[in-house]
């Protein structure tokens, strides 16, 4: 099997700043991606798409081969599929699929990556797709959008009588997406039946978005260290 990795690292962000490299216990927290993709000895490349010249650097430190991205793939518009398409163009070689590390789930580790792969390479005749999944923190059943006027409307329910399902729901967590390249770039995204769902649990599922967010992900990071020391 010929594979690679894709991390995608634009620079700047308006939700938290340059939180591509902010800080996670002594390292950037794109490091700890690269370094789970190195770690599972899997790809025959690893590389980090990104428009900055010190995210680059950064990323040639850590293990991985840089492609750096036109303006028009750059801003806070570009999608993944335009990043995945542009890169998937750009590689010169052939593969049977990528994997795509989103550099915001720190906590994924080689572990996972190699579960995932394993998981996927056993089904390929069957599907095209994975993606990694947690089980949701609510059910379906109480997330509902609030009407224009602010009412509760679409909320119409007895929730004095609300029990969970005896079913579970889940969640894509952003950590790990798998995708063969012809069939990513005609459909343009993971999901579907044709996907398959690699379930991880929630400690290791924290995707870093906001404050909040990269607060608790460096409190859980600093808990999985000291228990590696431990």
């Amino acid at each position: 099997m010929k594979r690679i990795a894709i991390i995608p690292a634009r620079s700047g962000s308006k939700g938290l700043k340059n939180k591509n490299i902010i800080d996670v216990c002594g390292k950037p927290l794109m490091a700890y991606t690269i370094e789970a993709a190195c770690k599972s000895n899997l790809f025959d490349r690893i590389i980090v798409s990104t428009d900055s010249i010190e995210y680059g650097r950064l990323a040639q430190k850590y293990g991985a081969e840089v492609m750096y991205r036109g303006e028009k793939i750059s801003n806070d518009k570009a999608t993944t599929f335009m990043v995945i398409e542009d890169l998937l163009s750009r590689i010169n070689c052939k593969i049977n699929y990528f994997v795509l590390l989103q550099p915001t789930s720190p906590l994924r580790t080689e572990k996972h990556i190699q579960e995932a792969v394993d998981l996927f390479e056993r089904q390929m005749d069957k599907y095209d797709f994975l993606v990694s999944v947690k089980e949701a923190e609510h059910g379906s059943v109480l997330v509902k959008p609030i009407k224009e006027d602010g009412s509760l409307k679409y909320f119409d329910t007895d929730f004095s009588n609300y029990r969970r399902q005896d079913y579970k729901e889940y969640s894509p967590n952003g950590a790990i997406f798998i995708g063969k390249p012809d069939q990513y770039l005609q459909k343009k995204h993971f999901f579907g039946e044709k996907s398959l769902a690699y379930i991880m649990n929630e400690f290791d599922s924290i995707d870093i978005d906001d404050e909040l967010d990269y607060e608790f992900a460096c409190l859980c990071m600093r808990k999985r260290l000291l228990g590696e020391k431990l």
